[in-house]
């Protein structure tokens, strides 16, 4: 307890209020959405026709803000800000480097995903074009949450199930 959190009489907050699996399993389905609407994002900033956007937004909550950033794209940067979604989150869960590199690349594969289905389908109306996504989603939401799967490990599971998603979808 520090000197600030004695001059409050309400006790700290835990990042991790309430059931561990729920929050991991939110948390995953948060990261979902955003690199969901962040593919979308660049879909439509090179030119596809994002249709989906607003059949994401419905099914995954408002974007975060996140703009698409051509310097980024330049660089060869983190093009969908990858790197600060496994900050956050590593930092919520209190996560060793170990499990934040498995973060990394589970997100990484979730993008990787999602851009394959999000571009193939870039000319479809917008429930076909966020149909990978909402699979995927419903992967992450369906992966195993019991046997000590919590926390950012349940994170990372509920990513690689989506992620596996997109593998299988994207034949």
């Amino acid at each position: 307890m520090t000197a600030i959190d004695r001059l409050s009489p309400l006790a700290p907050l835990s990042p991790l209020a309430g059931d561990a699996t729920t929050s991991a399993g939110s948390a995953a389905a948060q990261a979902i959405g955003n690199i969901g609407h962040r593919v979308l994002g660049w879909v439509a900033a090179a030119g596809g026709e994002a249709n989906g956007s607003a059949a994401w937004t419905a099914r995954a909550g408002e974007a975060d803000g996140f703009v698409p950033d051509r310097g980024v794209l330049a660089q060869r940067g983190d093009v969908y800000g990858l790197n600060q979604i496994a900050r956050d989150l590593s930092v919520r869960f209190g996560a060793t480097p170990t499990q934040e590199g498995d973060l990394r690349r589970a997100l990484e594969g979730v993008a990787r995903g999602a851009m394959v289905q999000a571009a193939g389908l870039s000319g479809a109306d917008g429930e076909r074009q966020v149909a990978g996504l909402s699979a995927a989603l419903d992967s992450a939401a369906a992966a195993p949450a019991g046997d000590g799967i919590d926390g950012i490990d349940g994170v990372v599971a509920r990513l690689e199930a989506a992620a596996g998603s997109f593998a299988r979808g994207n034949g």
